[in-house]
């Protein structure tokens, strides 16, 4: 096995420590930033309806202050809720992921999209604001 270059396994060796994956590490290098408590708080505690484009379609999930959210697709709707716990941003669905909850980091990469970032580091998802 061939060893790395002593800058590569620095860097290597810094990115194993600092709990980002390699696309954490490619979104802040891009410019786009992790959103903090109170910008989620902001972002999804008003009432908002926003657009996820999944698979050539497009779903729109209602965002209420209350937690609720409901998400309506090509193949029906489904309703949920979700909460922000420290700078994470954790939803739950009826029917959608078994209802189990998903956690995800939400990262702004433009003005009015936003990418979630799985707790294994993985694009969840990117929401665009209408």
């Amino acid at each position: 096995m061939k060893m790395p270059t002593p800058p590569m396994f620095v860097l290597w060796i810094a990115l194993s420590f600092s709990g980002c994956s390699s696309h954490e590490v490619q979104l802040r290098m891009s410019g786009a930033r992790m959103l903090s408590y109170s910008e989620l708080e902001n972002l999804f505690h008003a009432e908002r309806t926003v657009e996820f484009p999944i698979l050539g379609q497009v779903a729109t999930v209602d965002y209420y202050p209350d937690g609720r959210q409901v998400i309506h697709w090509d193949n029906g709707t489904d309703t949920g809720t979700f909460r922000i716990e420290n700078d994470w941003f954790c939803s739950t669905w009826s029917r959608l992921r078994n209802g189990e909850e998903s956690c995800s980091k939400i990262y702004k990469i433009s003005e009015t999209e936003y990418e979630f970032v799985g707790n294994d580091g993985t694009s969840a998802a990117i929401m665009r604001l209408k």
